[in-house]
């Protein structure tokens, strides 16, 4: 699955890059996703987009991007290309836009990370026009290289975020996205005999330096100004972090299960070829004191409808390898036909306040199961236990009367029960709660009559 690894850049401001999956990455071809690429003279760096088409998806392309106009990177202009010319086209400096469109021959898959930049509930810009995010490369020779360089003002409306989430006693509430190509595997797949890779072509045949990391800038826009319909930015860094080009934690993985023993499911981390106890003893031995939290979301399904029902976070400070006993109650179990159960794992390191995320899934039917209320036997009001004999009571006789041509009918019934031969068989007894049955056949009396 997808990984994250989240850097704070500013007391409001929280990046999170998500690592495309390296048993299925997260695949676009050039051929539908056509990418550009422009050259900088004034860095001697490149700046890579998709084109304006395919925005939507990848959230990257020019008229979003902003490029550096000076060598130290303390001015910038915004390459929107809404107002008459593109800049690009007008600063000599830049490549012309009939040359920005990459050609390959034949077209080539592309592989992409996502990245994600949340602002805090009420984020004010702390007095900046708009900032700039970019993802940097270093090429071999040391220039930096723009995988992405977007420009967000204040004025531009945010995406909300579904499920607001708090973290270092912070809420955070909106977010922008795009998609950057996975530097992991542009690197890998460098062959500088190939024209055709996007690694050659972005670096000019040059390639990546080795082991190439990833920086994370946040830049702020002090002063804006405009000049024939042009925006020229003052910009000064608030922070940069750099992030290595895949996720070594690859091994690590966040398992939710039903338990063996019971109704209810079993929440933990697993590592491949370890233990959870020794991978979180080794994070604390190489950077810092981390602390693990277990964050799960009940989402049931009713109808076509998904509504999630319940947020819940777990803390674990010790004891990693015990698993997380959780027993979900499904409010609508009446109604629903599923439920999922979204678990995320979050390693977070309490000295630099990063982390590592992982997450898994489970579906279940069972909606019942984990109703609100246990399912009862109903034994009715009183349960109580009945007894039912099948033993016949013994008869003397006394009720039998008997006659026929030899008889007196003179003698009382006593005098004819001293004649009566009385035989009695017992039959064992049973008590059962279930399944008792009484039947009535016919007897016949057969005439008894003297020696």
């Amino acid at each position: 699955m997808d990984s994250s690894r989240y850097i704070q850049l500013s007391a409001d401001i929280l990046v999170e890059y998500i690592y495309t999956d390296q048993a299925n990455p997260a695949t676009y071809n050039t051929a539908g996703f056509p990418i550009e690429i422009m050259r900088d003279g004034y860095t001697d760096g490149s700046y890579l987009w998709n084109a304006a088409s395919v925005v939507s998806t990848m959230g990257n392309s020019r008229d979003r991007s902003a490029a550096s106009i000076n060598a130290n990177k303390t001015e910038s202009v915004s390459l929107n290309s809404s107002f008459g010319v593109p800049y690009n086209d007008y600063d000599s400096q830049f490549t012309d836009t009939p040359q920005l469109v990459q050609s390959f021959s034949p077209q080539i898959d592309v592989e992409y990370d996502t990245v994600r930049v949340y602002f805090t509930a009420g984020y004010s810009f702390d007095d900046y026009d708009g900032l700039i995010f970019e993802i940097l490369t270093n090429r071999r020779d040391g220039i930096e290289l723009n995988l992405a360089s977007i420009n967000y003002l204040r004025t531009d409306t945010p995406l909300l975020v579904a499920e607001p989430f708090l973290l270092a006693s912070k809420l955070y509430s909106t977010y922008i996205e795009f998609k950057v190509p996975a530097l992991f595997y542009m690197n890998n797949a460098f062959n500088q005999s190939d024209p055709n890779g996007l690694g050659f072509r972005l670096t000019e045949g040059a390639g990546f330096i080795g082991t190439p990391s990833i920086s994370i800038r946040a830049n702020g826009i002090t002063a804006t100004t405009v000049e024939n319909s042009y925006s020229y930015y003052d910009v000064e860094e608030i922070n940069s972090a750099s992030i290595l080009n895949r996720d070594i934690y690859d091994n690590l993985y966040a398992e939710v299960i039903e338990a063996p023993d019971g109704d209810y499911f079993q929440l933990s981390g697993q590592v491949l070829g370890s233990t959870f106890e020794n991978f979180i003893q080794t994070l604390n031995s190489n950077s810092g004191p981390y602390v693990v939290f277990h964050e799960i979301t009940i989402t049931e399904q009713i109808g076509t409808n998904f509504v999630q029902t319940s947020n819940q976070v777990f803390t674990q400070t010790g004891q990693f390898d015990e698993a997380i006993d959780f027993r979900p109650i499904i409010t609508n179990s009446a109604t629903a036909i599923s439920f999922v159960i979204d678990y995320t794992l979050r390693l977070y390191n309490r000295q630099d306040s990063t982390q590592i995320i992982k997450k898994a899934r489970l579906s279940s039917f069972d909606v019942k199961k984990y109703g609100r209320k246990l399912m009862k036997i109903n034994l009715g009001t009183v349960p109580t236990v009945a007894r039912v004999y099948n033993q016949l009571q013994p008869d003397d006789g006394r009720r039998i009367v008997i006659t026929d041509s030899s008889s007196n009918a003179g003698e009382g019934s006593d005098k004819q029960a001293e004649k009566l031969v009385v035989r009695t068989r017992y039959i064992t007894s049973f008590r059962d709660r279930m399944n008792v049955k009484a039947a009535i056949s016919p007897a016949t009396v057969k005439t008894i009559t003297g020696e």
